[in-house]
């Protein structure tokens, strides 16, 4: 393991008795053979060995600490292992973070403070939950029904590097808003990707956004009016649901289950309320993780076709599921589907690039949208992305994700069914899993609901996604939507163990 000499600007209570030990500790383990199988023990050994510092005061208030790269260096791990453990100590008040100085451990009196003066977002289960603490916490809690990969993950491709390579750009491009389509560059990488999926796209029908959701705002402001009928999956994407209805749309659901979409209720939908569009997830589908069948899909577009509405294909899990997955776009060619995808799935959360891929038609009104909104979107984050996407080793990270997540899955899976929850469906790909208790919730038994599970969870320090939250009516379930990239952790799994103890 190698060894790197910290800086003597660091100083300490008592020499580096915390990191000499940390060291020797996952020596051992190495030597035993028993390393850890997921970065996330390791962030959890780090995170505990400092504070266990801190507390026995081996590291004093105002102690510089190694710097990331230091740090995985001398570990012998990941720099976005040891960032992720710095992070949740900032989180936890243990560490503090200055700009351009690096971490510190904070003055456990000053953190008191800062905590009682700092805005205490709720910690109650309720609609506004996932949407605000889940973002703002889940770096304090286990996130086990979150809708990102784990930190450590996406540690391969190094899109660090990238983005100081696109911040390296000319003058002039910083000077101006870029154009209203987006950095040409990642358009034509994208037009030449889907025009092997989807038949012959022209950059020009690509619209760069910041990520999925911006791409709905694009297709519900561009197409639709306040007042039109909408089709969507239920249970389907809870933010999308929202959405529609701070836009005054009237979002109807069509039930998605094991099997697929409920393809007579579409029909008998359609023709009741005429609606202006259908919102559907072929691949991967939020939460249930399943992909439709070919025979499907052709007959939804059938069904398009007859009773004439669009059809908006969310394809953001496609890339968890690889490029030969069916594709709507890909029967349609862009006729009457409109293609929107991200990669904060695969690249990094905080990345908000996303794309619509639309006929030619549609380009200008939702340009002009795009525009009204928000202007143009970020040139250097869409060449940071342009840089992952072109080098030859994402689609070899792409293909070692697919598989953690295949091992994760079932292990996830197998897990939950031990403890006695049943899969809503088995999942073809992607990061979830939906799982609860089979028998259906009883208006007396409040307790055994699964948003009052959920909140039985957050005192323990993990966050679940309650199935009530996906549903359109939102109506009481006792089912979860798990992410088995997080949900393979002890600490769930004794929770939900004592929970189905409980259970009458």
């Amino acid at each position: 393991m190698p060894h790197t000499r910290i800086p003597s600007t660091a100083p300490a209570a008592s020499g580096h008795d915390w990191l000499q030990q940390l060291t020797l500790a996952l020596q051992d383990r190495a030597t035993r053979g028993d390393a850890p199988r997921r970065s996330a023990s390791l962030v959890t050994r780090i995170t505990q060995a400092l504070e266990r510092a801190v507390q026995q005061g081996e590291l004093r208030a105002g102690t510089r600490l190694p710097s990331v790269r230091v740090l995985a260096t001398r570990l012998g791990i990941s720099t976005f292992t040891v960032a992720e453990a710095y992070t949740a100590l900032v989180g936890k008040q243990v560490l503090s973070a200055r700009k351009g100085a690096g971490y510190y451990v904070q003055s456990s009196r000053l953190a008191k403070e800062r905590a009682q003066a700092d805005l205490q977002l709720p910690t109650h289960i309720s609609d506004d939950w996932l949407s605000l603490n889940m973002f703002a916490q889940g770096r304090d809690l286990l996130a086990a029904g979150c809708g990102w990969l784990p930190l450590s993950w996406y540690a391969e491709n190094d899109f660090h590097a990238a983005l100081r390579q696109a911040t390296r750009i000319a003058g002039e491009h910083l000077a101006s808003y870029g154009h209203p389509l987006g950095y040409a560059g990642l358009r034509q990488w994208l037009a030449q990707d889907l025009s092997d999926r989807l038949g012959p796209v022209h950059a020009d029908q690509i619209i760069l956004t910041h990520g999925v959701t911006h791409g709905f705002e694009l297709v519900m402001m561009g197409l639709m009016q306040p007042g039109d009928a909408v089709l969507v999956e239920d249970p389907g994407y809870w933010n999308l649901h929202a959405q529609l209805r701070c836009h005054g749309l009237r979002p109807i659901g069509v039930p998605r289950t094991a099997q697929g979409l409920d393809l007579a209720e579409v029909a008998r939908l359609a023709a009741l309320h005429r609606p202006k569009a259908m919102f559907v997830t072929t691949v991967g589908q939020n939460p249930l993780s399943t992909t439709l069948r070919l025979q499907q899909l052709h007959k939804l577009l059938a069904l398009a076709e007859r009773h004439d509405f669009w059809l908006i294909e969310d394809d953001i899990f496609r890339d968890l599921d690889g490029p030969h997955a069916p594709s709507l776009g890909g029967l349609d060619g862009l006729n009457r589907v409109l293609v929107l995808g991200g990669f904060s799935k695969t690249i990094a959360p905080a990345i908000r690039v996303g794309y619509v891929a639309c006929p030619p038609a549609l380009v200008q009104p939702l340009a002009r949208v795009k525009m009204t909104c928000g202007l143009t979107t970020s040139e250097i984050n869409e060449r940071a992305a342009a840089r992952v996407l072109a080098d030859p080793a994402h689609r070899r990270y792409l293909e070692r994700i697919r598989h953690r997540l295949a091992a994760a899955r079932e292990r996830v899976v197998e897990s939950l069914m031990d403890i006695g929850l049943q899969p809503l469906a088995v999942p073809d790909s992607g990061l979830y899993v939906c799982a609860g208790w089979p028998d259906a919730p009883s208006p007396s038994k409040t307790t055994h609901h699964a948003r009052a599970l959920a909140q039985a969870a957050v005192a323990e320090g993990i966050a679940l996604a309650p199935g009530d939250y996906f549903r359109l009516d939102q109506q009481p379930t006792q089912w979860f939507r798990f992410n088995v990239a997080h949900a393979d952790d002890p600490r769930l799994r004794d929770f939900l163990v004592r929970a189905a103890r409980q259970r009458p």
